[in-house]
């Protein structure tokens, strides 16, 4: 896979819906490729966790996040590897307050690589998850492909497998990546 650089190390981002499993697979990969991890830092934002978050709730992970990817560049480590990011953040107030964030789509772009990570079957209770139904599920998967098609940022895919399986499949996409 062809990608224009953009930072040095690079930028991983895991993307997609509820019960993918990324935050399985991003500890997995961090793991394994000695990569810095950015974890998802709705899971520990206390109106998140208290069910009390609204949209400027939603727009402060954002910049959360922004900031850690910009604080991390530079930094000596082969890679950072993100738990989520803008993409989840966007999707996530547009279906649930039918609003955007501002400047979602450049702190997308600041990323080398988004990794969609596609639903998995079983269901896996979680405080923050709200999606038992696969079909909802991959609804909204479809939704995030799509918006990653028309953003132009550089994706790859990671179907649905046997975990050892998926992770390779992760690891072979950031191990192949090559840059322009």
């Amino acid at each position: 896979m062809r990608l224009r650089r953009l930072n040095a190390p690079p930028i991983v981002v895991l993307t997609g819906v509820e019960n993918a499993g990324k935050t399985t697979l991003a500890q997995q990969l961090a793991a394994r490729l000695g990569w810095a991890l950015l974890p998802e830092a709705a899971r520990t934002d206390a109106a998140v966790v208290a069910g009390s978050y609204g949209p400027q709730d939603l727009q402060r992970l954002l910049s959360v996040f922004q900031h850690n990817i910009t604080s991390h560049t530079g930094q000596a480590t082969p890679g950072l590897l993100c738990d989520t990011g803008a993409l989840t953040l966007e999707i996530w107030s547009r279906t649930v307050f039918g609003t955007h964030l501002k400047g979602w789509e450049s702190a997308m772009a600041m990323a080398d690589l988004h990794i969609l990570c596609h639903t998995l079957p079983d269901w896996e209770p979680d405080p923050l998850r709200t999606l038992p139904k696969l079909k909802d599920r991959r609804a909204l998967q479809a939704q995030y492909k799509e918006t990653l098609e028309m953003s132009g940022v550089p994706f790859a895919e990671v179907e649905t497998a046997e975990p050892t399986e998926r992770l390779a499949a992760a690891e072979g996409l950031i191990r192949n990546m090559r840059f322009e």
